[in-house]
């Protein structure tokens, strides 16, 4: 293993959440009270719904439409993610600099753009970049 592996390691394995323990909700689901609450949404999601049928890296965009309180916290959690689910992460600025370049990643301006046209520019970026999906930089927590 050479050096820039651990490193991937690392972020791969960075989380301030511990293991969810899932063998009693799938292997004895009928032992469950009816009433028993899951919350499938605190579940990561499958590492399938990161697959392309082409084999090329899934892209995903990040909204940024305010400065980021925390972005070395950002930085770190989507390193970790794309490592992990072997995804490329494009942010969508809608503030200018938005902080995340000097991470090294891919930022595309719509800071410059008037507002009647973003919702456009946005679709474009998305045809271009073939993003999966866009979240808001305030939920990339939520992506598990």
């Amino acid at each position: 293993m050479t050096p820039e592996q651990d490193y991937h390691a690392i972020l791969a394995h960075l989380s301030r959440h511990e293991p969810l323990a899932l063998d009693r909700l799938v292997f004895d689901a009928a032992t469950l009270a009816p009433d028993t609450e899951v919350h499938l949404a605190r579940f990561p999601p499958s590492a399938a719904i990161w697959d392309t049928p082409t084999g090329r890296q899934s892209r995903i965009g990040i909204r940024i439409t305010a400065p980021v309180e925390n972005a070395d916290f950002l930085a770190g959690r989507l390193a970790s993610i794309a490592v992990e689910r072997q995804i490329f992460p494009v942010f969508l600025s809608y503030i200018g600099t938005c902080g995340m370049q000097r991470f090294g990643f891919r930022v595309e301006q719509l800071s410059g753009v008037p507002k009647e046209a973003q919702d456009h520019f946005e679709a474009q970026l998305t045809r271009f970049w073939r993003l999966a999906m866009i979240v808001d930089a305030s939920e990339v927590d939520r992506l598990g």
